[in-house]
């Protein structure tokens, strides 16, 4: 288990992206982005843990994880939450403020996956390694959540739980696998075609990819 610390602040491209806005922010929504990104640096208590194990305890009937473990002989799980810290901030925002409420949400969005970007570096997984994989991404059952997490006992190490949904709680949480090589690897994300939410994905809707970069 790690505590991390939040040493960068919170992509204002990758935000406003986030927050559907147009060009730059301008001084109102500028301000409220300052005082949003205060309010989560005082709330969240970021941990995260993570665990090397062969590629066989990660595959299962998932085409989208086999290939993009393809040519892995190892994996890195991992799991990463700003805590539960944020989700009584995001609790009070939205009796108090729903428009504050949008934009912290967003923020800690964000804040998570700069958070779990951060943890992938200081993984000691090997000379190779692919992109993070997340359950719910192309055919890989969401559910596989709440094996991940017991793998990685997250509920003791960092306060990781799972609904009977699948949704973890705290909300902004991240668990993923990193396949891991001896030579060089890519890894594949997986096509829209290939993903169980193309019918109901706001961004293809949009015309985006969940594989772009914010």
């Amino acid at each position: 288990m790690m505590n991390l610390q939040i040493t960068r602040s919170i992509d204002r491209k990758a935000w406003l992206t986030a927050l559907h806005a147009k060009g730059a922010a301008d001084s109102r929504l500028s301000d409220q982005m300052d005082e949003a990104e205060r309010l989560l640096k005082e709330a969240a208590r970021p941990k995260a843990v993570y665990r090397l194990v062969g590629i066989d305890a990660i595959l299962n009937k998932s085409k989208s994880i086999a290939k993009h473990l393809e040519g892995c002989d190892k994996a890195a799980l991992m799991a990463v939450t700003l805590g539960a810290g944020v989700d009584q901030l995001l609790r009070k925002t939205q009796v108090t403020d729903m428009a504050m409420a949008v934009i912290v949400d967003s923020g800690a969005s964000i804040l998570i996956e700069q958070l779990a970007e951060d943890f992938e570096e200081v993984i000691e997984a090997g000379p190779f390694t692919t992109p993070r994989f997340s359950p719910g991404y192309g055919d890989w059952p969401i559910t596989e959540q709440t094996r991940i997490v017991r793998m990685l006992d997250a509920q003791r190490q960092i306060g990781l739980n799972v609904t009977k949904d699948s949704l973890l709680i705290p909300r902004k949480s991240i668990t993923a696998v990193i396949g891991i090589s001896d030579h060089p690897v890519k890894g594949s994300l997986a096509t829209c075609e290939q993903c169980i939410l193309k019918d109901k994905c706001e961004l293809r809707k949009e015309g985006k990819y969940c594989g772009d970069k914010l």
